[in-house]
């Protein structure tokens, strides 16, 4: 793995965990999110763990998919 690979992962991880630990309801903005009473009911609710999870998952799905679509991009233009 070179530097320059190692670096964007880093990088990366320090993003998705920096936007996980923006998901505490303490540190997060205050968004008035209000639903009618009918669609309240309907809706679940999910942990803040697991929404924390899956906001760094796909922060690092997203990263691995810009990564392959550049190296993709790169390796076609050099030919």
């Amino acid at each position: 793995m070179s530097f320059r690979s190692f670096s964007y992962w880093l990088a990366c991880s320090i993003a998705a965990a920096i936007a996980v630990g923006a998901t505490e309801p303490e540190k997060a903005g205050t968004l008035d999110l209000t639903l009618p009473g009918t669609v309240v009911s309907n809706v679940t609710a999910v942990p803040e763990p697991s929404r924390a999870l899956l906001l760094f998952a796909g922060i690092m799905a997203m990263a691995f998919t810009y990564r392959h679509a550049w190296l993709s991009w790169k390796r076609s233009a050099e030919s």
